[in-house]
């Protein structure tokens, strides 16, 4: 064999490692589609036909940088989405949406319609949930004048026997019991578990380069969406957060713990985060969240920030836009103190 001959099929075998090469890379980024309705959790999850059908699959499944995991829009999950990998700078893991119609919705809003309900016993009414524990109970509410509005039920942990009066349940061994003098969805209008029980909607622990956009999460007691542990490189836009279940000083719809602190976590289309309050709430609650992002108590403590008060009576006057910035020297450290 010449050295023609050899040169050339050295030529050729280089063309075919590079070819071999580009087609692995190419394999490396994979979309994945969610669907509630039609999926199957044993599909491949790459096409919609052959698409994923719950949220722990994907919570359970390993990524690499690059991948897109896409929710069906219109469809609803019972279900915390926590991602399981990171992705890569440049090249994120990002969680999405498909189709058209509504953003999918991730809640802890489960309906209990009249067929889901038996009579247990006099006026106590039973249906099956399956869940570990749950707090809330959202009844519906008819008025005298025909107005419907809802209320947030009164829960009884010393057995079913105690429930005697409108409003009240029991909750043991996956049944919820409440009281009713007839099916509990025709006599308060409408009945609602909360599921979401101590927990987060989107929770984001230790993972850094992800994108999540186009969500909804709603009907939570303590995080819409939150990031912790040592996350960083986060984009959180277009997540829309609302019917959060009044629990004292929580729940909060999107809450950043991350620790160490991180350098790059970016909200786009944060309007969605107070988007279901008005006037003094919907102030209070940006002014609730940006503080919660400054680590403001820990600000105060290092010195950082000496006035508590003015501090945030200054970002007050920037969210209702009475002053472009606020004057640092009534509420930062100086080189005096």
């Amino acid at each position: 064999m010449g050295n023609g001959e050899i040169g050339m099929m050295r030529v050729r075998c280089f063309l075919v490692v590079v070819g071999v090469c580009l087609i692995v890379g190419s394999s490396w980024a994979a979309t994945f589609y969610v669907d509630a309705a039609g999926g199957v959790d044993t599909n491949d999850g790459l096409s919609p036909a052959t698409a994923w059908k719950t949220v722990a699959k994907v919570n359970g499944a390993t990524f690499a940088a690059g991948d897109q995991i896409l929710f069906k829009r219109g469809q609803v999950w019972n279900e915390s989405l926590v991602p399981p990998s990171s992705g890569a700078s440049g090249n994120p893991i990002v969680f999405d949406a498909y189709g058209t119609g509504e953003a999918p919705t991730l809640t802890g809003y489960v309906g209990l319609p009249s067929g889901s309900w038996t009579l247990d016993s006099g006026n106590i009414w039973k249906t099956s949930i399956t869940s570990s524990s749950f707090n809330y109970v959202l009844f519906g509410y008819i008025g005298s004048n025909g107005t419907v509005g809802s209320v947030w039920g009164t829960k009884f942990t010393t057995g079913k026997s105690a429930l005697v009066a409108p409003y009240q349940f029991y909750f043991s061994s996956n049944v919820l019991y409440v009281y009713a003098t007839s099916n509990p969805a025709s006599y308060y209008g409408s009945m609602a578990a909360m599921l979401m029980t101590n927990g987060q909607i989107i929770y984001i622990n230790g993972k850094s380069w992800l994108t999540i956009q186009h969500f909804r999460v709603s009907y939570f007691d303590t995080y819409g969406v939150r990031i912790a542990g040592a996350s960083d490189h986060i984009t959180i836009a277009n997540v829309y957060s609302d019917g959060m279940i009044p629990a004292g000083t929580t729940p909060h719809g999107f809450y950043v713990s991350a620790s160490p602190a991180p350098t790059d976590i970016k909200f786009y289309n944060v309007e969605g985060l107070f988007g279901s309050r008005s006037g003094r709430e919907k102030k209070d609650s940006a002014i609730s969240f940006v503080t919660t992002a400054l680590q403001l108590s820990e600000a105060v403590a290092n010195r950082e920030i000496v006035d508590e008060e003015k501090f945030k009576e200054g970002l007050s006057k920037v969210i209702e836009g009475t002053v472009a910035c606020f004057n640092a020297s009534s509420w930062s450290r100086t080189n005096k103190q």
